[in-house]
């Protein structure tokens, strides 16, 4: 069976990483590598990880999402990453049992795809779920926002079939081929915050044909954020500058 990268960027998420029982036993596992990426540099994260076994690194500079998980992609391959493994980019408030990622194992070493997405829900309960599955904005987008609705569309993931294809999914967990991730050269560092994942699922499905394929009855806890709602934030400016670098690479073919 191949190995499993699971890559998670912490920004001053210590307690998520920390109070996380299940990642303690998913890292446990012979076949999965968890590495935390600390963008905070902090001193009891970094004391964490080397009593648990998690490979740790930090960074003096706070960067991005796409990059920190760029150079998580670089220390899985320093660790022997094989072109046939997996590179996964999970959020540090994402909660997976270890059962859960033995079944998404199982599944994507079973199949063509070389992408994949999972069933988020917002409770423990699994009755509320995240949608984290979209499709692709265009400029005429913004007439979504006019009408009062989110600006990219979501799939109603309780219509969807398992195995079924989307355009793109959060990026709170992602499921890579690690030579597809290197082939496209992993995320587009110039996005910071937002958008990364809509890139790159966009690229992969326009430069290798290669199809986001929903994984429905693998589930997850993803607590979410949702800083871009408050128009006033840092956060929002972000999302906008990401979305219009989006639009303008998408529509005028400068993809790379």
């Amino acid at each position: 069976m191949n190995h499993m990268y699971i890559s998670i960027v912490s920004h001053g998420n210590d307690d998520d990483i920390i109070d996380n029982f299940n990642l303690k036993e998913i890292n446990s596992l012979s076949n999965v590598t968890v590495i935390i990426r600390d963008n905070l540099s902090s001193q009891r994260l970094s004391e964490y990880c080397s009593t648990h076994g998690f490979e740790y690194n930090s960074s003096d500079l706070c960067l991005g999402f796409g990059s920190n998980n760029n150079i998580n992609f670089k220390v899985s391959r320093d660790l022997g990453m094989s072109h046939n493994d997996w590179f996964v980019v999970c959020n540090p408030d994402l909660n997976i049992s270890e059962s859960m990622i033995n079944n998404l194992l199982s599944r994507v070493n079973s199949q063509s795809g070389k992408i994949y997405s999972i069933n988020l829900f917002f409770d423990k309960e699994f009755s509320v779920m995240e949608y984290s599955l979209r499709k692709f904005p265009t400029f005429l987008s913004f007439f979504n926002v006019l009408k009062g609705r989110s600006f990219t569309d979501s799939y109603e993931k309780a219509e969807l079939q398992d195995g079924s294809i989307v355009d793109w999914a959060a990026g709170s967990f992602l499921v890579f081929n690690a030579d597809l991730y290197e082939n496209l050269g992993g995320f587009d560092e110039k996005y910071f915050m937002y958008f990364e994942d809509v890139d790159i699922c966009y690229r992969a499905k326009k430069i290798f044909f290669q199809d986001v394929v929903y994984l429905r009855n693998v589930v997850a806890i993803h607590q979410g954020g949702y800083k871009n709602r408050n128009i006033f934030s840092q956060h929002f400016r972000w999302y906008f500058i990401s979305l219009f670098r989006f639009l303008f690479k998408s529509t005028f073919g400068l993809m790379k």
